[in-house]
């Protein structure tokens, strides 16, 4: 149990780093248009004219003006924005502080870990009672199987995950094959390639399409398999050494 606690903690710190990257280039990307509120600020400042109460400003003038502070309060929402995602990161980073600090206090950190874990997952979304038998264990094993067929190569050894649902799959490959069979696994009909983990020769994989999750749980499925796929790698790839 300690083990399997400490797999999930290093799958939710790896999710929090995704998140904390993602939101990274977000801001990123708002640079080039933070600047454009200093240069809006900039014309603005020396677009005034003087005051002079014995001449009349054009209506070009006028508009010019107007849009010119249009766009100002449009990059300063822009720079709200960027603030408050600079937030939201910085508050990010400190629960992953606190996780990791209390993965390191014993016993009563590791009941707190099993709380902060719970909250992040949710619970195990059940099967659609209609589920498809091609989402089944059975099925995508098969599936599996023809993908490999058609690719030209020999699996080495296959693995399952039907803990919860959706089903994970395992391969193990020769070097070269997991791009030949990842082409086949986008191309098959009826199934979703949602994205591995591992390497040139062992990797973790769901090609249960979205489609076949319950609607009101998607966000949550997509979750809960991000996190199953790192620790099923991990186990599938302890038990090949």
């Amino acid at each position: 149990m300690r083990k399997a606690k400490t797999l999930f903690l290093v799958g939710v710190t790896v999710a929090g780093v995704l998140a904390i990257l993602l939101q990274h280039e977000q801001n990123r990307q708002l640079v080039p248009e933070l600047e454009g509120v200093r240069e809006a600020n900039a014309k603005l400042e020396t677009s005034q004219p003087t005051p002079n109460p014995e001449q009349t400003q054009s209506d070009n003038q006028t508009n010019s003006s107007e849009e010119v502070q249009s766009e100002l309060l449009r990059l300063r929402s822009i720079a709200t924005k960027a603030s408050r995602q600079e937030a939201e990161i910085a508050q990010l980073r400190k629960e992953l502080d606190q996780l990791r600090a209390r993965t390191l206090n014993g016993p009563a950190a590791a009941s707190s870990n099993s709380d902060a874990l719970s909250a992040y997952l949710g619970a195990a979304v059940e099967s659609p009672p209609n589920l498809d038998p091609a989402y089944t264990k059975d099925g995508l094993t098969a599936a599996l199987q023809l993908a490999a067929q058609k690719a030209g190569i020999s699996l080495k050894k296959v693995g399952i995950d039907d803990s919860e649902f959706p089903c994970l799959l395992g391969v193990v490959l020769d070097p070269g094959d997991w791009e030949k069979l990842k082409a086949q696994l986008r191309n098959m009909d009826g199934y979703e390639f949602h994205g591995s983990v591992g390497d040139d020769t062992r990797n973790a994989f769901s090609i249960v399409p979205s489609r076949a999750f319950p609607s009101a749980a998607g966000a949550q499925v997509n979750r809960r398999m991000n996190t199953r796929l790192q620790l099923f790698y991990d186990s599938f790839a302890a038990q090949q050494n």
